[in-house]
């Protein structure tokens, strides 16, 4: 369907919201990134696979989950993922650059042009970075005043 319509960009998280809230094994994620990958090359679509791990979002203390992170992410690579996003670890240094120098293709970060700065994720080998909800957010605020006169 996607590749369809020209989609040419997915964050593929290990999260299944669909199925409850379940985080995927490393060996099931990776090879539904596989087969993503497989479908994108067979139609002959550019696809960028930012494959996404929410491993440091549910732990208590993400440093303990650094290297099951790094596994995984790995396979990712491995199975197709042009980009990977840990999601989570964007304030911490150590994390970020740990998971930098671990893998061979770009790590992603969310951030906030308030919060954060470029240079900072820069040196720490950050190659992209994402707003999350923030733009979504600030145009919702915006269309909620532009609205307003039409509100019953």
């Amino acid at each position: 369907g996607l590749i369809e319509v020209g989609g040419v960009g997915l964050n593929i998280e290990d999260t299944v919201h669909s199925e409850g809230g379940r985080v995927r094994s490393t060996q099931e994620h990776a090879s539904y990134i596989a087969g993503l990958r497989a479908a994108a090359d067979d139609a002959g679509v550019p696809v960028w696979i930012n494959g996404r791990t929410d491993l440091f979002l549910y732990a208590e203390d993400a440093s303990a989950v650094l290297d099951e992170a790094i596994e995984r992410m790995r396979a990712l690579v491995q199975a197709g993922a042009d980009s990977v996003y840990p999601v989570r670890i964007q304030d911490n240094d150590e994390l970020l650059a740990a998971v930098t120098a671990a893998v061979s293709v770009p790590v992603n970060s969310t951030a906030h042009p308030v919060k954060h700065d470029l240079e900072r994720f820069r040196r720490l080998g950050v190659g992209r970075i994402t707003y999350g909800p923030l733009l979504q957010l600030a145009m919702t605020d915006t269309m909620k005043g532009m609205l307003a006169p039409w509100a019953p």
